[in-house]
Order: C-alpha cells, then structure tokens, then sequence
C-alpha cells in the first residue's frame, strides 16, 4: 500500500498524464493513460484567454468557463476557481455587447457545407448594407471575430466582423469558386494581424525595440541584418500594407521602414500629418 501511494503522489506532483486504479479482477492496480482527457493546466490557460480576448458577452462568459470546469474532477475545479475569480468578476467586454456563439457555430456550419448566406451587416458609421456572401473561414483579432468571406459583389474575399451582422439566412443562390481562388486561412495567419488586409508587399524595416515583438508581429518575419553599433536590426517580413502601417506607427521612434520605398513615402507623409495636427494652434 505505501508503494502505491507513493506512486499516487509521484503522479501527482510530476503532473503526469496517469491513473492508478484497482483491478479486482486483477487482483492488483493497473497504471492507466488519461492523456486524452483536457488537463486542468489547459483549461485554465484556456480560461485565461478567454478572459483576455474580452469577445463573449459575460453571460456567454460564464457559461463557457462552467462547461470548461465541468470537463474536469470537482478537486481541480477547486483548485481553478479562485485561480481566475478575480478577473472574471472584473470582466469587461468589449462595447459591442451581441451575443457570439450561435453566429459563429452557424457561419461555421455554412463554411463546411459550403452554402452562400444572406447578411444584412452594419457598417462603421451605422447604415446597414446587404450583401450575399460565400463565407470561408472565421478568424478571431483583436478583440473580434471576423467572418472572411467571398463576395462577388466585391470581386474577392472581404472580412466581416461578427459582431456587426444583424441579420443572416442560407441564400437560394449557389455561390462557386475555383480551386485558384480558394481561401487559405493559415496562410492569412502568416500575414495579417489587424485585419486590414489591403495590398501585399515585401517590406523591411530597421526596428530598435525589442526584437520578438516585431517577430511575433510578423510571423513570417526573418531578421535580415544586426547593426550592434546602433543596437538596432533588420528585419524583413511579408504582410498587407494598411496592417503593417498600423503597427508601425505605433511603433514611434523604434522603427525606421526601409523599403519599399513607396510604402515608406505612405508612412513619412501620415508621420508628417500628425506632426501638423500638433503644431496647429488649438
């Protein structure tokens, strides 16, 4: 018995993913895998980004974090529950305050079966516009889900947020696209991070900050040159323009964008406008 509970506790503390159970037929105890199951080590880092990414309303909230505990034992639910009490009483969402779960499950189930779908979508400024869409992926950012979408209307793929989709219904239409003009979201994933798609360019930047930001930006990024003399390097990556530039700017005096030389015209011109608006007289 004091080998097995040794064992037991060896188990435990190591945080292996085993069981020992008692075989009576056995007449002795069977170490059993349990990997398959969710550990409480993942549903709490699942937890936690779910609390970070602010996305579901906080009714969707709660009930997604208690499906999540009641997939593991009582114990680790004891042990999770004050682990994340604090943040989650302080959960805020974000402002948009719709309800998530039930379009993303539906858009989800309109990609797979590959049906066209009515929307009545409301735009930044507040009109609604229809559209009839062939959706194709769904993509979590900074906050919001996005449905990315084929229109042919727009000739190409356009990025809906979730959120802002008022109305939506199978169309009676039959929407088609060739094998070329297929949607690859993991590729997208490579590229974009703000989901400003824009233009696709190849771009370098000198950036003094700290390297892994940039890197974890730009998943595809490579550093290209290292200047220690001005502890600075290069880095190259490939990513849509109208994204890129976002960051960048927020980026103030930490990056220097090298080429193209066209999108570096972009990036001085919006630094000098901003320049302006602070040297206007108020």
């Amino acid at each position: 018995m004091a080998n097995t509970i040794q064992i037991r506790d060896f188990i435990d503390y190591q945080q292996l993913f085993y069981h020992m159970q008692y075989k009576r037929s056995l007449g002795g105890y069977v170490l059993e895998i349990t990997q398959d199951n969710v550990s409480k080590q993942a549903i709490l880092l699942i937890i936690k980004i779910l609390l970070a990414s602010r996305s579901l309303t906080k009714q969707e909230l709660t009930t997604t974090i208690n499906g999540l505990l009641n997939l593991t034992t009582p114990s680790d639910q004891q042990e999770i529950r004050p682990i994340i009490r604090n943040e989650q009483f302080y959960y805020v969402p974000v402002h948009h305050g719709q309800p998530l779960l039930r379009t993303i499950w539906a858009f989800s189930q309109f990609i797979t079966k590959k049906q066209a779908v009515d929307i009545d979508y409301q735009r930044q400024h507040g009109e609604c516009k229809h559209y009839t869409i062939l959706p194709e992926a769904v993509i979590f950012s900074e906050y919001y889900f996005y449905i990315i979408s084929y229109s042919p209307e727009g000739n190409g793929d356009r990025f809906f947020r979730a959120d802002r989709i008022r109305n939506f219904h199978q169309a009676p239409v039959k929407i088609t696209q060739s094998y070329a003009d297929r949607f690859e979201d993991g590729e997208l994933r490579q590229h974009i991070q703000y989901m400003q798609p824009g233009k696709k360019i190849t771009l370098q930047f000198e950036y003094w900050g700290i390297v892994e930001a940039a890197l974890d930006r730009f998943p595809n990024a490579i550093i290209k040159a290292r200047y220690p003399e001005k502890d600075s390097v290069l880095i190259e990556a490939e990513a849509y323009d109208a994204e890129a530039k976002m960051w960048l700017l927020s980026q103030g005096n930490l990056v220097k964008v090298i080429s193209p030389i066209s999108f570096k015209k972009i990036i001085v011109r919006e630094i000098n406008t901003t320049l302006i608006k602070y040297n206007a007289s108020n």
